[in-house]
């Protein structure tokens, strides 16, 4: 019994450790994926590119899965008219693109980032994002209600 009970408090310490750090980067990322459209609206404004004329390019991140940038991808391609996504790993988006054409109409072309320049007149870098853009802050803020 004694083996049991100390087995099981060194699990849940170990375990109570671990849970904060890896919630936080995952509501910071969501957070991010969810502002992606407000993002990019505002970084077209700032170079003054119409919504008609914007090609987006959307540099993937490897070190995060897939699907977080195919929801990324999901979200930006319901208005454009190009849309490129650099990525090392292109068997993992073709499903995107076959959807990206039926249900949207949009071209979407998966290139390596070794190929040369990029294309398009608005690259939004997913690795590099969360170092540049101050949406996510570690503080919380406490509201007084009156």
């Amino acid at each position: 019994m004694g083996l049991f009970y100390r087995f099981f408090t060194w699990f849940r310490r170990r375990e109570e450790v671990q849970a904060p750090v890896e919630k936080e980067e995952r509501r910071s990322f969501f957070i991010y994926i969810m502002k992606t459209p407000e993002i990019v609206t505002y970084l077209r404004r700032e170079k003054g590119i119409a919504m008609r004329k914007l090609e987006l390019t959307l540099i993937d991140d490897e070190n995060r899965p897939a699907y977080q940038v195919a929801q990324i991808a999901e979200l930006l391609m319901k208005d454009l008219n190009f849309f490129c996504l650099l990525t090392e790993r292109a068997e993992a988006f073709e499903e995107l693109v076959e959807e990206a054409m039926e249900e949207h109409g949009l071209l979407m072309v998966l290139r390596s980032r070794e190929e040369g320049q990029v294309p398009g007149n608005l690259t939004l870098d997913v690795g590099e994002w969360e170092k540049q853009l101050d949406i996510v802050s570690a503080v919380g803020y406490n509201t007084l209600t009156i």
